[in-house]
């Protein structure tokens, strides 16, 4: 365990248990949102991989205060997929709403998306496309002249939007909510909206079938609840709420579960037997050990190894499973990231990937996805690169 009080103390989201088995990410790390300027003073914080012992939800804990840690940047805006939002539309139609009388509000920038196509598809005139997530200094609690702890300033202006929407019906966005929800206490809140005229609408990727898929590359410190459908399902039984989830294999990103938390479904949920997740799970953990041991037998103290694209994944790559010792440098063709500095210890600016001379590099990694990864490789071929290339779990791509 920890010697961060606060920390030692988080309970389990699906179960409340204290009790995990856990593997420091590691410690004095820059929060992977933020994206600075390279004059800028972080903090530093210490992360952890961890699995409940009791129900085997997998998290990753940490001491940094935020409810929701998001991006701090507003400088890249990644997209979302949409082969989906067909039949996210046609569960909302057998709600049988009046969508003349309906309001639609956003939680991120990420649900705007979504939101412009329900708008259109159920002819909804009243949308609200509002970014709350907003950035992850926003999502310290406020304290108050005397010292008391309040809700998020976010927080406070989302419920209040919604509150006061005249509309009979509310649809509430919330992608990827359930992935960065960092405080319990916030979870209560959200899954609180909901009531019989009040309908959220979520994605969540897919941890499950992530996990089959023997990647540890969704491993981000921005995300912190790796929730298992039958931990979703658990968690919404615990707040007596109806809910209808579907999968989907996403051509743009990975896995991912869809879904719409409504007291008017009548979709009778599934019956969760207790300790049916921990029986199945792969310990995380160990494969983060295994990953570990891997690329430290790749990369001796004389090796340069090169990151390439996926920014997120790339710093994941650099701070949770790189050795302290092993020289690298991150590179990305976004012009957005010029002269920013990724949350990575000691501070790197980014390089570009075309025109860099990467020959006298022992190896590169290409964190994007493997549509990108087979776009780059025959141009590193062509430069002249002619040693390993290898993705985030430290297999060769060519």
């Amino acid at each position: 365990m920890t010697q961060n009080s606060e920390l030692d103390q988080m309970r389990c989201f699906v179960c409340q248990s204290n009790e995990f088995e856990q593997i420091s990410l590691n410690r004095n790390l820059l929060d992977a949102s933020d994206f600075r300027a390279s004059e800028y003073k972080t903090i530093d914080y210490s992360y952890f991989l961890a699995r409940c012992k009791e129900c085997g939800h997998s998290a990753i804990r940490t001491d940094n205060p935020c409810w929701m840690p998001t991006r701090k940047y507003d400088f890249i805006k990644y997209g979302e997929p949409n082969e989906h939002y067909p039949k996210v539309s046609l569960i909302l139609r057998e709600l049988s709403l009046d969508f003349n009388d309906t309001s639609i509000h956003t939680f991120s920038y990420k649900d705007f998306q979504l939101a412009n196509f329900l708008a259109n598809d159920l002819n909804i005139s009243d949308i609200n496309l509002n970014d709350h997530a907003g950035c992850s200094d926003d999502w310290l609690p406020v304290v108050s002249r005397n010292g008391k702890k309040q809700n998020p300033l976010p927080l406070e202006r989302f419920i209040t939007e919604i509150d006061k929407s005249e509309k009979s019906n509310q649809l509430i966005l919330i992608t990827r909510f359930f992935d960065h929800v960092a405080n319990y206490t916030l979870l209560n809140k959200i899954l609180g909206l909901s009531s019989p005229t009040r309908h959220i609408v979520f994605d969540l990727n897919d941890y499950e079938r992530l996990f089959e898929l023997g990647t540890l590359e969704f491993i981000w410190n921005e995300r912190r609840n790796l929730f298992w459908r039958s931990h979703l399902e658990s968690i919404l039984q615990k707040h007596n709420l109806k809910y209808l989830m579907f999968s989907y294999e996403s051509h743009e990103v990975s896995p991912t579960l869809t879904g719409v938390i409504s007291e008017k479904l009548m979709v009778k949920p599934k019956a969760i037997a207790t300790g049916v997740a921990i029986s199945s799970a792969p310990n995380l953990t160990e494969k983060l050990v295994t990953l570990r041991q891997l690329w430290q037998g790749k990369l001796g103290m004389t090796h340069r190894l090169g990151i390439i694209g996926a920014s997120h994944k790339g710093v994941s790559l650099a701070q949770f499973i790189l050795s302290n010792h092993v020289q690298y440098s991150l590179h990305d063709d976004k012009e957005a990231l010029r002269g920013k500095t990724p949350p990575v210890n000691p501070p790197l600016g980014f390089h570009l990937v075309s025109g860099f001379d990467f020959s006298d590099y022992s190896h590169v990694a290409i964190t994007t996805t493997l549509a990108i990864a087979a776009k780059i490789i025959p141009k590193l071929r062509a430069s002249g690169y002619t040693n390993e290339i290898l993705d985030f779990d430290g297999q060769k791509l060519d």
